[in-house]
């Protein structure tokens, strides 16, 4: 094993056992007295892992290839059957022979009943059948793999969307509190003289937007959780309330390359392209193989007579060698029709290949720039809560108007969202690095 690959597999262990949430991941949802699931994120991707719409599809689709795979395997194995019948004839001896007049035969009846039989020897292209039959299940596998991984980052998205409303909702809820706090104080400090009018009407309309900016964070905890709840498939009735939480911690250094050849080599989707390259072969082979003789075997053993008492028993065993001489250009055509759809295939392939380098590249510059921009936002809050705090001093003091102070707090507001964005964005290419390098049923699920 490569020395680069062996270090990237080390750094993702630590990278995907790295703690997400500020809570730990319980093994059981917990239900509030009052009927509201409580979840973690991991409980959560589990949760729909187990129950989504088109995670139970994909799953379904496995069990359809695999009756396919069967139903071709079935026509490589001996076929019998039980025949039975019974019938009165009547011929005219003038059909087959020239006779001036009619001649009646019959009527006489004929009574049978016994097993017949087939099995095919030898026949390339249904034993090709087959093969295409096996590798479609493990393209159906690989498919379904791809399906959860697109669940579980649907829902660790939609997770992390509902953390960010959450904090949204808090840090709003401290800047009305602080709002109401400047407007009491400008009420004083007009009462006692020092202040003026419009520095409580200032600080009164300041209060009333961070008001209105609260009830757009708390409509959107709501609506980001009916996200969730649809992507876990959960009862119309049921509501639910996640217990994580936005959280910054620090990451081993990972190596591009190391990662490019990580993800080519367990992505599900290049797993399934493998696949329908094999299919692709295989169709050329059996479409090329039609030009070989097929040998096959049939037969009957019936019991027959004219009443139940006086039969005897017939019988026909017959090997046969069927061998296409003259079809018009079908085979060729079919031959043809499958080379096309190899390169086809390949093509997909080359696409796909692409797809994943890129996103890959993407992620990681995505999550390089956010572990930066953590760092700068934190900066930015604390001197926003300093600016704050010292307005409201200058303003205690007379020095100066509340411009100041509503100055502050539209910056502390802008640091606020800052913050809560860098974390958001940080969590989010972390996920989205694990989607690209398909881990990431792996990090939020085990």
């Amino acid at each position: 094993m490569p020395t680069n690959f062996r270090r990237t597999c080390v750094l993702l262990l630590a990278f995907l056992h790295a703690p997400f949430p500020l809570a730990s991941f319980g093994q059981q949802t917990a239900t509030s007295s009052s009927g509201i699931i409580e979840l973690t994120l991991k409980q959560a991707v589990q949760l729909a892992l187990q129950q989504n719409p088109q995670r139970v599809i994909a799953r379904l689709l496995i069990f359809e290839s695999d009756r396919t795979s069967q139903i071709a395997r079935s026509r490589l194995l001996p076929q019998a059957e039980i025949e039975a019948g019974a019938s009165v004839n009547q011929y005219n001896f003038q059909s087959i022979e020239r006779e001036q007049h009619h001649q009646d035969a019959g009527p006489f009846q004929i009574i049978e009943a016994g097993p017949t039989f087939s099995q095919s020897i030898v026949d390339l292209p249904l034993i090709r059948g087959y093969q295409i039959g096996k590798e479609g299940t493990r393209q159906s596998r690989a498919d379904e793999l791809t399906t959860r991984q697109n669940v579980v980052t649907a829902v660790v998205d939609q997770y992390l969307l509902i953390l960010r409303a959450l904090a949204t909702r808090d840090a709003a809820n401290a800047r009305v509190a602080l709002a109401q706090r400047l407007y009491e104080q400008a009420t004083r400090l007009q009462s006692t003289g020092i202040g003026l009018n419009i520095d409580t009407v200032r600080a009164n309309v300041e209060l009333q937007n961070e008001r209105q900016n609260l009830i757009d964070a708390e409509t959107l905890t709501h609506t980001t959780k009916y996200g969730l709840a649809e992507l876990l498939n959960l009862p119309r009735d049921q509501d639910l309330e996640v217990t994580d939480g936005l959280n910054f911690y620090d990451l081993p250094k990972l190596e591009k390359e190391a990662l490019l050849s990580l993800a080519l080599a367990t992505r599900p989707e290049i797993l399934s392209v493998t696949s329908q390259q094999r299919i692709a072969r295989l169709s050329a082979d059996s479409a090329g193989e039609q030009r070989l003789p097929q040998l096959g075997f049939t037969g009957f053993w019936l019991y027959q007579g004219s009443q139940f008492n006086n039969g005897v028993p017939a019988y026909t065993y017959e090997a046969s060698v069927e061998f296409p001489i003259f079809t018009s250009g079908r085979i060729r055509a079919e031959e043809a029709r499958a080379k096309l759809e190899e390169q086809r295939v390949a093509e997909l392939r080359r696409q796909v290949e692409a797809q994943i380098v890129d996103e890959v590249k993407s992620a990681l510059a995505q999550l390089t720039a956010a572990r930066n921009s953590v760092d700068v936002a934190n900066l930015g809050l604390q001197l926003a809560q300093e600016e704050v705090a010292q307005a409201q001093r200058r303003f205690q003091a007379g020095v100066t108007t509340n411009i100041e102070v509503i100055t502050a707090q539209d910056e502390l507001a802008r640091a606020n969202d800052n913050q809560i964005g860098a974390l958001y964005q940080f969590n989010l290419s972390r996920a989205a690095l694990a989607r690209a390098t398909g881990t990431i049923e792996t990090m939020y699920s085990k």
